[in-house]
């Protein structure tokens, strides 16, 4: 007779075990066949991380009913031999419950029936999870079982939370396969599924959530927990909807990729033929040397490039972990329907959204992100092949405890891109520590490739005195005073790029993804490149 360990292994860690079994499943209150389901679904078994074998509060019961009795056992004659028998007679009992909860510890095993594209999902998303509990048909199960799930590291517990409690699962064999007569070799395998949903909070990939069955023994002395993990993954993608809805309502948008497009303003820089002077040709189209071999005015016509390369440069340095909502921490009593959101999540937002953008206009795009220096990059290329590669590297980026460089990025740009593209970066440039780093690093670029940089605004660096606000105190005038002077500082850093042929914005947080978007848009419909 096979034990519970070789029956776990005969049906719960082979996969596609299910077309060599007899299969059958059931579930409170409805009861599912396994037969029913795909035969190429597999089932994925969680691996065991721990066990907990502890008495229950009954237990705790009978040891003080056998305290009272031993109070009164002197006064009975011959009490203390009835007592030593009723003390035997229950330690066997309960010694003999927790052998039998012990033994049959693996009678029944957690496995994930995972949908075809795995866990995954976006933030702010409530998925369920597709778990079942298996177990053979030949021993008799118990009645009932307690499940849950719950986050399986203290990293996971910002990403997930937990929606479903612990539920309850009654173990029945279905009538069908208690009226059958199984072979000796091959018995059937029960399937007792159930769905508890996680709501997702944070971008990133994490661990699937952990699995805690506990179970009591059939006398109710005895209580064991066992956890389970699971192989794999759950993927988190950023939420893109919401900035796909306001790139839709963009003019700019709307005149590039809609089927009437506006002239685009500017030269292209593909050379396409020459011709003979025209009246109202400036002298940086005229062909000085063809002038000079035929003798009259030459001029050069340009196409404008319809494919062109942007890199999205991603700042994921100290300064990325800005908090833009501060008022909705993780010690709220609310539940958050998203984790509180940093610069760095805006960010890969804006970069994931402008990606689906320059994969409509046909443009090639690429990722760059940077710390101290450079982190990760990513060639520019077009397709869906490119942006799913694109999304994967923006999946796992955190930010990191250091200081962005920008001589040693854009140092390490210029030695790397060779072709002309634009480079739209996204980062905190309000600090003044990185002023003199940001203009040294411009300096090296500024000719080889077209700078788009959009930072976030302060709330406190804005005009003293604009329209809406009221001064009660002293310490509110000298607060204006003091937005006012950081405005002025952000106005001439931006002041002095702009002398540089280079755009700098500082965008408030609500708008910065449609205007870091835009920006791209204008200066492709521009031909800045």
């Amino acid at each position: 007779m096979m034990t519970a360990g070789e029956m776990k292994s005969a049906g719960v860690g082979a996969r596609g075990a299910a077309s060599a079994a007899e299969v059958q499943a059931s579930a409170e209150p409805p009861r599912r066949n396994l037969e029913s389901r795909d035969k190429s679904a597999q089932w994925i078994a969680l691996q065991p991380v721990g066990k907990l074998f502890s008495p229950t509060g009954s237990l705790v019961w009978i040891i003080g009913l056998l305290g009272g009795a031993a109070c009164i056992v002197p006064w009975i004659a011959r009490g203390w031999l009835l007592f030593a028998m009723i003390v035997t007679t229950v330690a066997l009992l309960a010694s003999f419950d927790a052998l039998a909860l012990w033994l049959a510890r693996e009678e029944c095993a957690p496995v994930l029936l995972p949908p075809g594209k795995g866990l995954r999902g976006r933030e702010g998303q409530t998925i369920k999870i597709p778990l079942a509990l298996t177990g053979s048909g030949r021993r008799r199960q118990r009645s009932e079982v307690r499940v849950a799930v719950m986050p399986s590291t203290p990293e996971s517990e910002t990403a997930t939370r937990v929606n479903s409690d612990p539920q309850r699962l009654k173990l029945e064999r279905p009538e069908s396969a208690a009226g059958k007569s199984a072979s000796a070799s091959i018995a059937p395998i029960h399937l007792w599924p159930w769905s508890p949903e996680i709501a997702l909070l944070r971008r990133g990939l994490w661990p699937g959530p952990r699995v805690g069955i506990e179970r009591s023994s059939h006398l109710g002395i005895w209580r064991l927990r066992q956890w389970f993990d699971s192989p794999e993954q759950l993927r988190i993608e950023a939420d893109l909807r919401s900035g796909r809805r306001e790139i839709l309502l963009s003019p700019v948008y709307r005149k590039l990729v809609a089927s009437r497009q506006t002239p685009w303003t500017g030269h292209g820089r593909d050379f396409e033929r020459l011709r003979e002077y025209q009246a109202g040709d400036t002298y940086s189209e005229i062909a000085w040397k063809s002038t000079a071999r035929r003798g009259a005015p030459v001029t050069r016509l340009f196409q404008w490039e319809q494919k062109q390369e942007v890199y999205f440069v991603v700042d994921q340095s100290r300064s990325s972990a800005l908090a833009l909502d501060p008022s909705t921490g993780i010690e709220s009593d609310v539940p958050q329907v998203r984790a509180p959101r940093r610069l760095l999540d805006l960010s890969v937002e804006t970069a994931l959204v402008g990606a689906t953008v320059a994969l409509e206009l046909g443009d090639e795009f690429g990722l760059v992100t940077y710390a101290d220096e450079p982190k990760s990059w990513l060639r520019a290329g077009s397709g869906q092949t490119q942006f799913h590669q694109f999304r994967d590297r923006l999946l796992h980026v955190e930010p990191l405890p250091t200081t962005a460089d920008y001589a040693a990025l854009f140092s390490e740009i210029r030695a790397r891109l060779r072709r002309r593209a634009y480079l739209l970066l996204l980062a905190d440039l309000t600090e003044r520590s990185v002023s003199d780093s940001l203009l040294r690093g411009v300096s090296l670029v500024r000719s080889s490739h077209a700078l788009l940089m959009t930072s976030i605004l302060p709330a406190h660096a804005r005009p003293a005195f604009s329209p809406g606000e009221e001064l009660h105190t002293d310490q509110d005038v000298y607060a204006a005073l003091a937005g006012e002077k950081e405005n002025q500082r952000l106005g001439a850093l931006a002041r002095q790029l702009h002398h540089l042929d280079v755009q700098l914005r500082y965008i408030p947080a609500e708008m910065f993804l449609r205007k870091a978007v835009e920006g791209y848009l204008e200066s492709k419909r521009e031909q800045r490149l």
